[in-house]
């Protein structure tokens, strides 16, 4: 079953962000089968704000894999490639300066992944490989995941209408531990997704009426600075996977 990763909100339409480019290429070309051989699948979430935009660059190749990627800007769909060893280094546009890179390793046919670019301080950028579990999935139940990516914003709790579902997290904290990146179970409905401050009432961002489908995950991030414009305004945003 394959699933693709698409925005539920509204957006401009992200071609930049598609790595079908790159399989047209002549570093990655695909090769046509009968039956189609197994793919392995990636998207990408450039949620640094503080960082500048970028291209991808794979296994060394001097031309890069996407077009200009700017702060704040979420792929809005897996791109299909070859399994195998990938090295995938991220250079501001245009230039050769490595803005983070993540060492080679082995993307599996069937496996979804998100790499995700957040500001590690001010000036510094860190990047993650994000494996996405779609198994836990069932018919009955809605899946959510929370990415706190706004380094403006200090601790947070999550609330879908009155309950807490999230408590105390840090920027960036899914960077390291990947519990945070697993989805979790609720009852499907429409949800009032609230962020507060960590420990009180103060509401930092919001989304109103919601649908939470069943059988159906949703990565609901903070992202973002005080300040922004265009897509690195600060908001709350939320993705839905599926069939």
């Amino acid at each position: 079953m394959k699933t693709v990763q698409v925005r539920k909100n509204v957006f401009l339409a992200l071609g930049a962000l598609s790595f079908l480019s790159l399989l047209l290429s002549g570093c990655l070309k695909e090769t046509q089968t009968t039956p189609p051989t197994p793919k392995t699948y990636l998207s990408l979430m450039h949620l640094a704000p503080r960082a500048p935009a970028i291209q991808v660059f794979f296994n060394g190749n001097s031309q890069p894999a996407s077009s200009s990627i700017t702060p704040g800007m979420v792929a809005d769909a897996y791109s299909a490639l070859e399994p195998g060893a990938y090295g995938v280094v991220f250079k501001k546009t245009g230039s050769d300066s490595v803005v983070a890179s993540l060492g080679t390793g082995l993307y599996d046919s069937l496996q979804y992944n998100t790499l995700l670019l957040y500001n590690i301080d001010s000036t510094h950028v860190g990047a993650v490989r994000i494996r996405d579990d779609y198994r836990v999935l069932t018919a009955d139940k809605a899946y959510y995941r929370f990415f706190h990516m706004s380094p403006d914003i200090g601790e947070v709790d999550v609330y879908l209408d009155n309950s807490q579902i999230e408590t105390g997290r840090q920027h960036a904290d899914n960077t390291q531990s990947d519990f945070f990146n697993q989805f979790t179970g609720t009852v499907p409905n429409t949800y009032n997704i609230i962020v507060k401050k960590a420990g009180a009432d103060s509401v930092i961002a919001q989304r109103t009426s919601v649908f939470l489908a069943q059988g159906q995950a949703y990565t609901i991030f903070l992202k973002g600075i005080k300040g922004g414009t265009d897509k690195n305004q600060f908001g709350l945003e939320i993705l839905q996977a599926a069939d």
